[in-house]
């Protein structure tokens, strides 16, 4: 994210103010007079003279300009000018020299970078009264590093070419704590020789560069791209994270169950393990610039006809949160507007740690446990070959081919589940709903005739959490005990053993099938009561939903207008956009590669679960009610069977793109 940038200081129609201020400005142009001609130390230590230094001015110097251009102060000879006098004073102190004009700046420097709100300014900036152009000569270079409109800042390119002036731009991803660091993320664009003669410069600022075209401006639809989904994923987060605590969850098990499953983004990384670490970050970026940034990208898109239906929502939100707040507002504080749309605090000062019940509490030995599972299928398969690596399995399904499978394998068919039930202690379920779970537990031949107080049924469907209580509470009259553990990383996850499993149910039979749950995944989070496992499954797999759809419909604005799909996995994937579903499906796009083995009608399942929970509760989740209503298109359009990865095809025929090959 750019960082936010006070119109004040940067509206290249203002001048400086009369009386002090110009006296400061007309003061501080006196002695870098005083200083022309002296030596500089440059990166190495070596003294080289001004004139044989490559002269480099900054113009913008607010929280993201200044601090990309201190990281140039003792590189390169350095001058700087910005509407706002105490700015450029500050540069002063530091050895740079103060230019009394955009004009003397550009006459006094062969590159010029330039950090603006918008490109608007730039253009002002450029070609007006006292502008740069009135300086500028042959041969010097701009690198606008403002968070711009693309077609604006071409034309500005193609404007200032005709006097032999070449212009490239370099926005960047990272925010302003990344700036200081030199570790931000800089996008870069424009033609070959004008990218390499920038190039030493860039450098300086950071060496994570990605050149993003030779257009002027596709750096900049780069950057909007990637704020598209560093803005939609934080807000569907927050809307989501927001229905969580409605729910009963503390922020710190959501937090861990996201962080550890397919959900991941820089929002839950970032933003909420800070929240929970006690150690908030400050974004340094105005909710208006962010706001700014999804206005122009969905001008982008609908300039190159790119349905941007999910991100219409999330400019609508920060619409919302300007009004509200103002123009000063940060971004961190739009949770406090989604706090405010759900009543509810995310953050709970008073609210202890998730719940972390003791693993040692089980009295039977876990080896010495007779263990059982009941539906075979993708998923439940996957985790019954995880748990048959390190003890015996007894298992049952209605498909007799699938169960003979299981046998040569090792594992111990039962004739019926009355017999499983009698045969194990602890059963582990693993069907397609929770009416299905009650089906198989009582049911006509179902595992309540087996049962006997003291045993344990683990149930790792993604299942409905009002029925799941209702389900151990009738268990419960049995002497039975029922943990929820539905997971979280697919059939691949399970077979390479780093799935997320999140755990609610009674303390003590948790404890007791801790060490089991632990031989499939060490990934364990133990959310709380029982039925707080699938609310954390659902809130997971709202979020990553949201991350998915979010990537796809990035990825047709990026397609539309002409950028390539592996440059803007390269980006995104190293800048504030990243997201789990970013670092899976961009890379394969293009090539058509699988990403995930789920089928569609069972995600549009846990979505509509997601969305009762959400209107039961009174939290509004606007951005994952857009993205449930697209899944059901999906189903419609492609089957319900048909694998998740289909979604792609209805962004595209919603775009008339291919993504293969893009």
């Amino acid at each position: 994210m750019d960082a936010p940038r006070r119109r004040e200081r940067h509206h290249p129609r203002r001048a400086a103010r009369p009386g002090r201020a110009g006296d400061l400005l007309r003061g501080l142009a006196r002695r870098a007079r005083r200083r022309q001609g002296r030596a500089r130390t440059v990166r190495g230590g070596s003294q080289v003279s001004d004139g044989a230094a490559i002269k480099i001015g900054y113009i913008g110097l607010g929280a993201m300009g200044g601090a990309l251009a201190r990281r140039l102060v003792g590189t390169h000879k350095l001058t700087v000018w910005d509407v706002n006098a105490a700015a450029a004073a500050s540069f002063d102190k530091l050895g740079a020299t103060v230019a009394p004009s955009a004009a003397e700046l550009a006459r006094q420097c062969d590159i010029v970078l330039l950090c603006l709100p918008r490109s608007s300014d730039v253009r002002k900036l450029v070609f007006g009264p006292s502008g740069l152009a009135e300086g500028l000569s042959a041969g010097k270079l701009v690198i606008d590093q403002t968070s711009g409109v693309p077609a604006e800042t071409h034309e500005i390119a193609t404007q200032l070419a005709t006097s032999g002036v070449a212009m490239i731009d370099a926005p960047v991803s990272g925010g302003v704590a990344g700036a200081a660091a030199g570790t931000i993320t800089i996008m870069a664009s424009g033609p070959q020789d004008n990218y390499q003669k920038a190039l030493p410069v860039l450098t300086a600022i950071s060496t994570t560069i990605f050149r993003c075209g030779s257009r002027v401006g596709d750096a900049q639809a780069m950057k909007l791209v990637n704020n598209v989904l560093s803005a939609g994923c934080r807000l569907a987060t927050l809307e989501i994270v927001a229905m969580g605590r409605k729910m009963g969850l503390s922020l710190a098990a959501m937090t861990d169950v996201i962080n550890k499953g397919s959900g991941r983004n820089r929002t839950s990384k970032v933003m909420l393990q800070g929240l929970v670490d006690g150690k908030p970050s400050a974004s340094s970026f105005a909710m208006s610039l962010m706001l700014k940034d999804m206005n122009q990208a969905i001008q982008l898109g609908m300039e190159c006809g790119a349905p941007t239906t999910i991100t219409n929502v999330v400019r609508g939100l920060l619409q919302i949160g300007v009004s509200t707040l103002g123009e000063s507002a940060q971004l961190e504080e739009v949770m406090g507007l989604i706090e405010s749309m759900a009543a509810t605090r995310i953050v709970n000062p008073s609210e202890a740690a998730a719940a972390q019940p003791g693993t040692t509490a089980a009295t039977v030995e876990t080896k010495d446990l007779r263990v059982g599972y009941v539906g075979l299928g993708t998923m439940g398969g996957a985790l019954t070959r995880r748990m048959m690596l390190s003890r015996k399995m007894r298992v049952f399904d209605v498909r007799p081919e699938v169960v003979h499978g299981f046998e040569s394998e090792g594992a111990t068919s039962a004739a019926d589940l009355r017999s499983l039930a009698r045969e194990c202690d602890v059963i582990f379920i693993c069907v397609p709903t929770s009416a299905i779970v009650r089906d198989v537990v009582f049911g006509k031949g179902g595992l309540a005739e087996g049962l006997a107080p003291g045993k344990i049924i683990v149930d790792q469907t993604t299942g409905d959490p009002t029925m799941t209580r209702s389900i151990a509470a009738d268990l419960q009259k049995l002497g039975v005990a029922l943990v929820d553990a539905p997971v979280s990383g697919g059939p691949r996850g399970a077979a390479a053993g780093t799935i997320a499993i999140m755990c609610g149910g009674p303390a003590d039979s948790y404890a007791t099938v801790q060490p089991i749950l632990a031989s499939i995944s060490p990934n364990l989070v133990y959310c709380g009561q029982t039925g707080n496992g699938h609310v954390a499954k659902l809130i997971q797999n709202a979020v990553a939903s949201c991350n998915r759809l979010l990537t796809y419909e990035a990825a047709t604005i990026a397609v539309k207008y002409g950028l390539r799909l592996e440059d803007m996995a390269t980006v995104i994937n190293k800048s504030t956009g990243w997201s789990g579903a970013s670092e899976r499906i961009l890379p394969a796009l293009s090539e058509g590669k699988a990403t995930a083995d789920f089928q569609l009608q069972l995600m549009a399942k846990d979505l509509k679960l997601a969305g009762r929970m959400a209107m039961d509760c009174g939290a509004p989740m606007l951005i994952a009610g857009t993205v449930r209503s697209l899944f059901e298109i999906g189903v419609h359009e492609l089957g319900g069977t048909a694998n998740l990865d289909s979604v792609a095809q209805l962004f595209e025929s919603m775009a008339g793109i291919k993504f293969a090959g893009a």
